[in-house]
This record gives structure tokens, sequence and C-alpha cells, in this order.
């Protein structure tokens, strides 16, 4: 009788397990499984990425408080309910404050981010408001434009930022992600040419506003 005891019981088992898995994939609604996200918005660098003022440089280079454009296009997939990943491309563009020497730099980033969706520990909103958390390594390339083009400057970042999404159908929302783009590198890292504007060797911040449609299910929701 053993024998035909633990058949029944591993059966048993197993059909628990599959209930289980059933449910889990359930309560992540097909639409927000895969999805595409695109934001444009503005940015803000910090003044310590820039090269410092030495024998060549009479004057501390800044770029504006807010700088044009920020362009973010990417694609999320949510494991469950709560747990996912992304991967996006960001494009920004630096442009020199008042009174310091015209330069333009191209800050382009890509990152791996895991996705957290926090929203049930929020319950001040209606149900078509929902937060997601995200965090993860990635790589920058910092180019300079023009006469100081050339010196281009490449190295590793971590993104971390939140997004507040509101449904309007059950396969398109609209959002807006403020993020933290930590650089890590050094303007000491490299000797910047006798402008003093080498590159931007360092951190940002973004705001940016967009929309996130479905590429999974439910294609013709109202």
């Amino acid at each position: 009788m053993a024998p035909d005891f633990n058949i029944q019981y591993y059966k048993c088992v197993l059909v628990l397990l599959l209930l289980i898995c059933v449910q889990t994939v359930s309560a992540q609604k097909e639409e927000d499984a895969l999805r595409f996200q695109l934001a444009f918005g503005l940015n803000h660098a910090f003044e310590n990425g820039f090269p410092q003022p030495d024998a060549n440089l009479l004057t501390d280079i800044q770029a504006h408080a807010i700088n044009f454009p920020t362009i973010n296009v990417g694609a999320q997939y949510m494991f469950t309910n709560r747990w996912g990943a992304k991967l996006d491309l960001g494009f920004n563009r630096l442009a020199n404050a008042k009174d310091v020497p015209d330069f333009k730099i191209n800050y382009t980033r890509i990152n791996a981010q895991v996705a957290y969706d926090y929203s049930y520990l929020i319950n001040l909103f209606p149900e078509e408001v929902s937060f997601v958390a995200h965090a993860g390594p990635g790589y920058t390339k910092a180019k300079p434009l023009g006469t100081l083009k050339g010196n281009d400057q490449n190295y590793l970042n971590a993104m971390i930022g939140t997004e507040v999404l509101y449904e309007l159908s059950r396969n398109a929302k609209v959002f807006a992600d403020l993020a933290f783009v930590y650089g890590f590198s050094n303007p000491d890292d490299y000797t910047a040419p006798e402008t003093g504007l080498g590159a931007f060797n360092g951190s940002i911040f973004t705001f940016t506003v967009g929309v996130s449609l479905s590429l999974s299910g439910c294609y013709f929701c109202n």
C-alpha cells in the first residue's frame, strides 16, 4: 500500500503546485506583462561632473540648471503583479549656462533595471493610479559637440527612480518619472583640452512624462 500512497501524495502536491502557478499568472493582468514606454522631459546635470577651474580655465563650467530635451525609450516586462524588469535607453542634451563659454554635450545612457510595483503600499488614490520603482546598472556615453568632438567620455552608471502611472484604458497608461543617474567617474580621470570643456563625467536628475502601451494581450480593449 505504501507505493500507492506515495503516488497519490505526489499527485496531490503536483496539482497544488499547478493551481498556485495558475493563480500567480492570473494575478498579473496580461496587458500589463510586456509594455513599451516612451517619455520626454528635462534634466539637471551636477556641476562636479564638469572640469574644474585650472590654469587653462578662468571660469567655472556649468550647464543650465534645467536642460532640454531628455528622451527615454524602452520596454518593461512584469513577471508578477509586483516584480519585473526593464531595459531602456535615455538621451539627454546638456548646454552651457549663462556667462559660460558655449558648449553642448549629448549624454546617452542604457540601463537594465529591476521594476517593483509598490501601489499596494499607498491606498490614497483610485485604482487607476499605480506606482513603480526602478533601479539598475548601466553605461553612459558623454559626447561633446562642435569643436570639442572626439573627446568622448564613457563610464558605468547606476540609476534609481520612480514612476506614477494613470490608466487611460486597459492597454494604455500615461506616467511621470523622476530618476537619478549616478556616474561612476571622476572629472580628474581625463585631461581637459585648453578650453576646459572636455566633457561631462558626472550624475544627472531627469524628469519625464510619457506613455506606456501594452505589447501583450488586450490590444483592442476600451
